[in-house]
């Protein structure tokens, strides 16, 4: 068993190894926010949390990046759309009696959940940080006074990564300060060091600001068993760094943190992001932006030719006066032959391609390309061509938001919060399935599953024309749950097949007695007519008539 002086000391050997590796990529996160980001921080004291207005001379790539923030966030997690829906990943487990109707109540539950935490203001940063400088962090925990589930996106700058061998991250470590006060609140002042104790003594030191650093890692020998939190297979170990003391260990049994990375880099922890891949492009804007100023600051002021016999301030405002003896001496602009339509030739130029890279025109595109007739067939297409091109994206999205799923599921699981799964599903090794159904997923699944549904039931269609035995092979009731499920349509409005057998077998049995009904009008008709004898009114089923009339019925049908 390690002492506690040699286990801090490996922790901020690790650290270290980690700040060298992130060293590499920070300069390019610099240039990111120096030009992008609504702000910048410090990434070098921790101390220093105070928002900088960088000097920039265009605000465009900044809109463009806000156009891209609210428009994934509007299309694939909003609390104003349906966008996930549950399911299982073992075939033929969701058919069992009651799943559908847990699988809805789940849904609802989470819905709830997320209504009543921060989740959604929490997202949209997320988004804005992964956009901006390729990863982003939210830590996802229990608040246990009131029992809700927690989200909070990490500030980058507090933020050193690390990969296991797939490539996943599975290792944060969180560098940041608080004060005196909210330490104490939040690990106990006994847990701090004695320093610390001592400053908490006095009032005045209570907004001193101690810096802690929070590691969160795989734990590569624990006792599976053991219900210790120094047991779990992750570790959750806070140090203070400035005294290298060791104030709490813990741990958790999932890895707590749902991680965007925008577009992956083999072998590292960081991704890559549209603002860094259109950096040089945006570094061109921002320098035409400066030219067109002093372009413009030219044209409005431009400098003076001034005689040298009027040496002195000469007056070139509205209403000023200048004195001359010889009238050919006069104050003449400099004409510097500044051309204004090939600067904003090059400049609209460049802003398309920028615009490019933060897919402006797909989340613009029903209002840039509104046609005099939009069919929703058009839509649809439209929609799903421009959605293809963001495929990856797409992709890396739904990983990190299954991981908000999953992680809220198992916190609401354990606080009671979701009912217990159906019978049914007992001992079938079912496995939750998350699908994303908001409209950004939706305009590629629509775009493709549905164009193949479509075109598949126009195919049925022609070839039952030809031969009606041939549709024996179609199973329509799967195709239409299959469409219906893909469109996001609620489970719990799609009858379990149990209810759908008896009411087909009841539906059966009322066309039986309807045409056994007729069969005995028929014969009446016919037994009247030939014998002469009055057209009676047809008996009640059960009546004593009916049973004769079936008699007689079955006779005549032996007879034949």
């Amino acid at each position: 068993m390690k002492d506690k002086k040699e286990f801090v000391d490996e922790l901020k050997n690790r650290f270290e190894q980690l700040r060298d590796e992130r060293r590499k990529r920070e300069s390019d996160w610099k240039e990111v926010q120096r030009y992008v980001a609504p702000s910048v921080y410090s990434w070098d004291n921790p101390h220093d949390k105070t928002p900088k207005r960088p000097p920039r001379f265009t605000s465009r790539p900044t809109n463009f990046l806000k156009t891209l923030r609210s428009g994934i966030t509007g299309y694939s997690i909003s609390p104003n759309i349906a966008w996930q829906k549950l399911g299982l990943e073992n075939n033929g487990t969701g058919e069992g009696y009651g799943v559908k109707d847990w699988l809805e109540v789940v849904e609802k539950t989470l819905y709830a959940e997320f209504n009543r935490s921060n989740l959604y203001p929490q997202v949209s940063k997320f988004v804005e940080f992964a956009a901006t400088c390729g990863h982003a962090v939210m830590l996802i925990d229990e608040q246990l006074a009131d029992k809700k589930v927690r989200f909070t996106n990490l500030n980058l700058q507090e933020l050193y990564l690390d990969i296991n061998e797939y490539d996943e991250v599975d290792t944060v470590f969180r560098r940041y300060v608080m004060t005196l006060k909210n330490a104490a609140s939040l690990f106990g002042k006994e847990k701090l060091s004695n320093s610390r104790q001592e400053d908490l003594k006095d009032k005045k030191k209570w907004r001193n600001e101690i810096l802690i650093l929070h590691a969160v890692y795989r734990r590569l020998d624990f006792d599976g068993e053991s219900r210790s939190a120094g047991n779990m297979p992750y570790a959750s170990v806070y140090l203070e760094e400035e005294q290298d003391h060791l104030i709490h260990e813990s741990g958790y049994n999932e890895f707590p943190f749902a991680v965007f990375v925008w577009d992956s880099v083999n072998g590292t922890a960081y991704g890559e992001s549209p603002a860094i891949q259109a950096l040089d492009d945006i570094k061109l804007l921002n320098i035409i932006d400066e030219a067109k100023m002093k372009i413009t600051q030219l044209s409005a002021e431009p400098p003076y030719n001034v005689p040298d016999s009027m040496k002195g301030p000469p007056s070139v405002v509205p209403n000023g006066y200048n004195y001359y003896i010889k009238p050919n001496e006069i104050v003449t602009p400099i004409n510097t032959g500044q051309n204004y339509p090939i600067t904003l030739d090059i400049q609209r130029e460049i802003e398309n391609r920028v615009k490019d890279w933060f897919y402006v025109d797909f989340f613009l595109a029903l209002m840039n390309e509104r046609p005099a007739k939009m069919t929703a067939t058009y839509v649809m297409e439209l929609q799903g061509e421009k959605a293809a091109v963001l495929s990856d994206l797409v992709v890396n999205l739904n990983s990190a938001l299954t991981k908000i799923i999953q992680r809220t599921f198992n916190l609401l699981l354990k606080q009671g919060k979701i009912p217990p799964p159906p019978d049914s599903l007992a001992d079938t090794g079912a496995q939750l399935k998350i699908d994303f159904i908001g409209p950004l997923a939706q305009a590629q699944k629509k775009f493709h599953e549905s164009v193949g549904i479509s075109q598949g039931i126009q195919l049925i269609a022609a070839v039952g024309n030809i031969s009606q035995t041939a549709l024996d092979i179609v199973d329509f009731d799967e195709t239409l749950k299959n469409g219906l499920e893909g469109m996001g349509f609620p489970q719990i409005a799609i009858r379990e097949d149990r209810d759908v057998q008896e009411m087909r077998k009841e539906r059966a049995r009322q066309e039986e007695r309807a045409q056994r009904q007729a069969m005995a009008v028929e014969q009446q008709k016919n037994m009247a007519a030939g014998n002469g004898m009055p057209n009676v009114s047809m008996p009640q089923e059960g009546a004593p008539m009916d049973a004769l009339n079936r008699q007689i019925t079955g006779g005549l049908t032996n007879e034949q």
